[in-house]
Parts: structure tokens; C-alpha cells; sequence
């Protein structure tokens, strides 16, 4: 796996802007491990828990898809996963490295009670705020979006341990 993450300016339009980008191959196992990445993140800029269990949930259906529609034989195949966080949202991406002009069409269906797939983009559709697929230079990538009110996240900070009250009164 590969990874990096930046801290941006402080702008108007950006405001408490951070980008995280994290490359994972292509096995199952990967899935896993692309949430328990995005959850130390999403961890590190406070987001709030409720939402960060929304975020990995669509992300596993999102790489899950990725991992489906590349062929198995197709050397090099990888998923990239970038996310976006801002003062009381955040905008997570997913994209294949095979490098294709071909935009999928996604569509939400109601999947039949008893099919073992098709419910991926109804979970999207039903917790996101927004999602769709965007054009980007390296193909096609499927993002979301997620909203909450409240104070700002701030990046996580040492908590100063307490003195032992029984340690100061014994002068010790």
C-alpha cells in the first residue's frame, strides 16, 4: 500500500482542508484494509463516529465494485482511494489504475430479496449526501460525499495527563 496526505492553506473556499490518497491492490483483502485506513484518518480529523461508520460502509461497497469490474488478469491492477476533508464534510473517491475513457453508468435498482448482490448503490444513495462518477485524468473514479453540523474537526492533540492528587499533597 501506498500513501500520502497533505495538509492545505487555509482558504475562504477550503476552509480546514486536508487530503489523504491511499493505493491498495487488488485482492479482497484490500477492502479491509482500505477502511481501517480510512477510519485512522477519518479518526485523526474528528470526524464525527456516526458518520465515519457511513464513510466505511460506502467505501467497502465502492472498492468492493472496483475489485469487481477490473479483470482479474489485467496486470498491475490496483485501487486508489482519495479523501477530502473539510471543517464539516468530507469527499471520499474511488478509481481503478487501469487507465479507461469509458464511463460507467450507475444506476440504483431495488435488488430482488433473495440476490446475493445489487444492493451497493442503494446503501450509497440511502447515506450519502451526494455521489456520482467523475471524469478525472486516470479514468473514471465513483465519489461520495458526506455532511454534519457541529464544531469544526481539529486534528488530534496529546491530552496532558492528570496529576495524582495524592501524589501532590505528599509533596512528593
Amino acid at each position: 500500500m501506498y500513501e500520502r496526505s497533505t495538509t492545505a492553506p487555509e482558504t475562504a473556499q477550503w476552509p480546514g482542508m486536508r487530503r489523504f490518497l491511499g493505493l491498495f491492490p487488488s485482492r479482497p483483502t484490500s477492502v479491509r484494509d482500505a477502511r481501517d485506513w480510512l477510519r485512522q484518518r477519518l479518526d485523526l480529523v474528528r470526524v464525527p463516529a456516526y458518520l465515519t461508520h457511513d464513510a466505511l460502509l460506502i467505501l467497502s461497497e465502492l472498492t468492493t465494485n472496483a475489485l469487481l469490474h477490473v479483470p482479474e488478469r489485467e496486470p498491475s491492477r490496483a485501487f486508489l482511494v482519495s479523501v477530502f476533508t473539510f471543517r464539516n464534510s468530507l469527499r471520499i473517491s474511488v478509481r481503478t489504475t487501469r487507465n479507461t475513457a469509458t464511463i460507467p453508468c450507475l444506476e440504483v435498482v431495488r435488488a430482488d430479496p433473495e440476490a446475493e448482490h445489487g444492493r451497493g448503490l442503494f446503501l450509497v444513495d440511502a447515506l450519502a449526501a451526494t455521489w456520482g462518477v467523475e471524469r478525472t485524468r486516470s479514468g473514471p473514479a465513483v465519489f461520495f460525499t458526506l455532511e454534519w453540523d457541529g464544531p469544526e474537526p481539529t486534528p488530534a492533540t496529546p491530552v496532558p495527563r492528570p496529576r495524582s492528587s495524592q501524589h501532590d499533597a505528599l509533596g512528593r
